[in-house]
């Protein structure tokens, strides 16, 4: 997760920013409710037999369902329209409204939704009304469809019966009264408030959920991100996979011109020289004072195996040592661009057998010191076939005679196997490996094929690492060409004649 920290960061800003964008853009809808009772009439009620009022079933749950279906009514919708007067239509009004049942109770919530807190509460209100009114309307007309037959039969009742309970007169009584009053099994409890604020969009719910939804979401696509592309971003995923030792540290460069190409010395920080020298301390404390070749190869292209093996060479040849730098990329060579190097006889031509290795050699000579190089001349697939075990082996031989050190720049050996002879008989391989670029995939595959080749690489060099800066004092020595280190690289001169470079092309 922390590597993909940028990835997090991002969803997490994108949703809370699209919220807020919602949230501001959002209409805003105010909701209030209003409360009615239900009452039903016992069913042994025979007075209002026949009548339309809310009898008992039994079940109060049931008759609270029926009394909240009874509400919401396109007859109840155009009452509440008249009382409204507004300007949507009954069916509009009632998709703005709910009737919902208070729990266990015998309460009935309105609720109704609108764009203003004023409107809402109007809604809320109109609708239990127009439900009073409706129900109160048809119960006095069926009283009043039903009133003088009550009177005739009233009429012929005997004088000492009349206004005796369970009698006709009784009855026309009890009806009289209705006929001049509400539904009494629906009634309105409780008007609706005019509320304060909008319950939609609510901001500080909406923007805690985009804020946890942008974290849930940029969690699982930094997952999905490692799984779909399993790219080097620690140290200690090396340490895992190999179980051999990281013996360079090489800080990421920035680089301030193109085309891309390997890097010379006098181009790398401070940092970066400092890492092939702790690389040159290491290999040379293995190696007690025997020649040594040392092969660069890495799983990928542009994972700075060629800057490394320059590197390394530069380092050793700086510390006095007689170095050759081998170039063994058969098809995609660089190093000869990269030194300005004019190349009279190849790596390829030595591989023939068309000259030998100490006529081949050019001489790379920097501030006080040179670097022998045998780089490739006419790049070619061809090539890598002549290179077998035997021309290897003399290959190798034939530099060892010449220096006390040979660095290989090998080709990336899960692309092409051309160098595979070579690392069989290097006295350590070295893996170089760039954080965000090397895919583990590729690194075991390397390590899987050296090893079933019976070569076990050595150690490890890491490039891309974030590492502290130099201070002031150790740049400017650097610039200076104090400490040791390569200031600069003259091109385009002749070395002097030394014993080492007679015979040898111009750089």
């Amino acid at each position: 997760m922390w590597e993909h920290a940028w990835l997090i960061v991002l969803c997490v800003v994108v949703c809370v920013v699209g919220t807020g964008i919602y949230v501001a853009s959002a209409p805003k809808k105010y909701r209030a409710t209003s409360d009615m009772l239900i009452s039903p009439v016992p069913a042994n009620t025979t007075t209002l037999i026949g009548l339309p009022v809310l009898f008992s079933s039994g079940d109060p749950t049931r008759d609270v369902l029926t009394a909240s279906s009874l509400i919401t009514t396109p007859q109840v919708a155009a009452v509440a329209a008249t009382m409204l007067h507004p300007t949507e239509s009954p069916a509009a009004l009632l998709g703005s409204v709910t009737a919902t049942p208070v729990g266990q109770s015998n309460l009935v919530a309105v609720t109704a939704s609108a764009s203003s807190a004023r409107r809402a509460q109007q809604i809320a209100n109109a609708l239990p009304r127009a439900v009073v009114s409706t129900r109160a309307a048809a119960l006095h007309r069926a009283i009043a469809a039903v009133i003088p037959s009550l009177q005739a039969q009233a009429a012929r009742l005997p004088s000492t019966l009349r206004g005796q309970p369970g009698t006709v007169s009784d009855q026309l009584s009890q009806l009289e009264t209705l006929a001049n009053s509400p539904d009494p099994t629906m009634t309105l409890a409780t008007p609706a408030i005019q509320p304060t604020s909008p319950y939609t969009p609510k901001v500080k719910l909406s923007l805690a959920a985009a804020l946890f939804g942008g974290l849930i979401l940029g969690i699982g696509l930094a997952f999905a991100y490692q799984a779909l592309d399993p790219r080097l971003r620690r140290e200690e995923e090396l340490r895992e996979l190999f179980r051999i030792p990281v013996l360079a540290q090489i800080p990421r460069e920035r680089r301030r011109r193109k085309p891309r190409r390997p890097m010379l010395p006098t181009e790398l920080s401070f940092g970066a020289l400092e890492g092939y020298r702790t690389l040159r301390t290491m290999l040379a404390a293995r190696a007690r004072g025997r020649s040594r070749a040392y092969l660069m190869t890495g799983s990928s292209p542009a994972e700075g195996k060629t800057t490394s093996a320059i590197g390394l060479a530069a380092a050793l040849a700086h510390g006095g040592a007689r170095v050759v730098l081998l170039e063994a990329d058969l098809r995609r060579p660089t190093i000869a661009h990269t030194l300005n190097l004019y190349v009279e006889h190849g790596t390829e031509d030595v591989i023939a057998g068309r000259v030998k290795l100490a006529d081949a050699l050019t001489v790379a000579e920097f501030d006080g010191w040179a670097l022998r190089v045998l780089a490739v001349r006419r790049p070619g697939a061809g090539h890598a076939d002549r290179l077998s075990p035997s021309v290897a082996r003399r290959l190798i031989s034939d530099a060892l005679s010449q220096a006390d050190f040979v660095v290989i720049d090998s080709p990336p050996l899960t692309d092409v196997s051309d160098a595979l002879p070579l690392a069989n008989l290097a006295d350590e391989v070295l893996i170089v490996a760039r954080m965000g670029v090397s895919k583990l995939s590729k690194l075991a595959r390397l390590h899987d094929m050296l090893v079933s080749q019976g070569t076990t690489p050595s150690g490890l060099v890491l490039v891309g690492e974030t590492g502290p800066r130099a201070g002031y004092y150790y740049s400017t020595a650097v610039d200076n060409g104090e400490n040791g280190e390569v200031p600069s690289m003259r091109r385009g001169e002749r070395p002097a004649d030394t014993e080492e470079s007679v015979g040898t092309p111009r750089v």
